[in-house]
């Protein structure tokens, strides 16, 4: 009996083999439909074309269909019309001729406070206060002579030279020197004189000294107890004790003009004073008030 093979015939099959051709790929759907008329259209797959009235609507942006604001037109004349009143026309002669003048007077004056400002901050920078040494008081040349004894109180002329060195390069003027004088006792301060003077100059890099001229007038209605007449006469030894300095405190208030600046410093110290009264001539006088019993107890 004969063997009858069934797979006689057939080919092989290898499935490593790259020897079997492939199909062509076609665009599916390319001409499927040919067949079926002009008016079929497939709606399982999406429109490979370009719709222009829909597509172009909604590639749109909403700012561009006016949903957020004005239309398109509207808003370039808007910023035509702001190119034309802020950009395109001349600021300064903007409006009439009195808006011109008020804008270019204003410009100026806000430009010269700049400028005079800047100015004065950048001498302050240099600006160096003037040093003012002030020296030993004492009477002045007319010695105990220029001394008034009154049953209302007493004079008694004095003055101080004072010595300012100006390190500047530029002048000071000096406008006005006032001083007041106070006498302290039993911690009480009575006003008992005065002085001041005006228009001295310190030039530049120099040293200037000058005399200033002040005085006491001690008034006994300040003082109707005669409180600083007797402490004065016991700091001459007209008591029986040692002679000592009166100490006066004084306040100087100083104007000074530096450029167009002025300012105004206050010194405040005490004077040293030697005895200027006459031993014998205070005593007689202070019997002439009617204080020989104060005297005689003291």
């Amino acid at each position: 009996m004969a063997y009858n093979d069934q797979y006689a015939g057939h080919q092989e099959y290898n499935p490593y083999s790259n020897s079997q051709p492939h199909a062509s790929y076609e665009e599916p759907h390319a001409a499927a439909y040919d067949n079926y008329g002009p008016g079929y259209q497939d709606t399982s797959y999406p429109a490979t074309g370009f719709n222009k009235t829909r597509d172009a609507d909604e590639l749109s942006s909403g700012f561009d269909r006016g949903e957020f604001g004005s239309p398109r037109g509207e808003k370039a004349q808007n910023i035509r019309q702001y190119r034309r009143e802020f950009r395109n026309d001349n600021l300064w002669t903007k409006g009439g001729r009195g808006s011109c003048i008020g804008r270019f007077f204003c410009c100026t004056l806000m430009i010269a406070v700049f400028m005079i400002v800047s100015i004065v901050l950048a001498l302050a920078l240099w600006i160096r206060p003037p040093s003012i040494i002030i020296g030993s008081a004492g009477l002045t040349s007319a010695g105990t002579n220029g001394i008034q004894l009154e049953t209302s109180g007493i004079t008694v002329p004095l003055e101080v030279n004072i010595s300012v060195n100006n390190p500047n390069y530029f002048s000071v003027d000096l406008k006005k020197v006032t001083l007041d004088l106070t006498y302290p006792l039993d911690g009480n301060d009575t006003a008992i004189g005065n002085g001041s003077t005006s228009d001295i100059t310190f030039h530049s890099h120099s040293n200037t000294s000058f005399t200033f001229p002040f005085e006491i007038d001690y008034q006994f209605s300040t003082d109707p107890n005669y409180a600083i007449l007797l402490d004065m006469a016991s700091k001459c030894g007209i008591l029986g004790g040692s002679q000592s300095d009166l100490t006066i405190d004084y306040s100087i208030k100083v104007d000074l003009k530096i450029i167009f600046i002025s300012v105004s410093p206050t010194i405040t110290n005490s004077f040293s004073i030697a005895c200027p009264f006459d031993e014998s001539e205070l005593e007689d006088f202070i019997k002439s008030l009617g204080l020989s019993s104060i005297l005689g107890s003291l």
